[in-house]
């Protein structure tokens, strides 16, 4: 009988441990994309800059949810003497379930060449609407010969839970 209690309690104990029905991971994609860019400039390297773009991305973990998305992004900065700090900005991830996955960030670098950032998940659509996650991006600016559009190789690591 004790035995019979004991696996009763031992079920229940690990259905609630379980019934948040949570999924984490991490993740580490990289991809290529193109950015339409409107610029203010003010000369000597002072300027203000908007970009709307999208981006293609695989994952080094193929069970990734990032593996084989792309992600459309809409951000701007200021850089004063070639420089920026201020970068901000919101991606949306269509995801190769459907689904979608949104993020905002913030990045600091240097005009042309590339910058370094964080950023957050806020939200999500269908199974992903709760999810949150936070990580770290770079990007390597391209040379791109289309005037108005930019071009960069992209990197996003972090986690997600959902």
């Amino acid at each position: 009988m004790k035995t019979i209690i004991s696996t009763i309690i031992l079920s229940l104990i690990s259905t609630l441990s379980f019934a948040d029905g949570h999924t984490s991971g991490k993740f580490n994609a990289s991809g290529m994309g193109a950015w339409k860019v409107n610029v203010m400039n003010a000369g000597k390297g002072d300027m203000s800059v908007t970009y709307d773009g999208i981006a293609g991305l695989s994952d080094d973990t193929a069970d990734s949810i990032f593996n084989k998305s792309t992600m459309h992004c809409i951000g701007g900065l200021t850089l004063q003497a070639g420089k920026f700090t201020d970068e901000t900005g919101m991606c949306r991830f269509d995801l190769f379930d459907g689904e979608s996955v949104y993020m905002k960030y913030e990045g600091e670098g240097t005009g042309g060449v590339g910058g370094t950032g964080t950023f957050e998940i806020i939200k999500g659509t269908g199974k992903y609407e709760n999810i949150t996650g936070s990580g770290f991006s770079s990007r390597q600016n391209l040379k791109s010969k289309a005037p108005g559009f930019s071009t960069s190789m992209n990197q996003m690591s972090g986690e997600y839970k959902y």
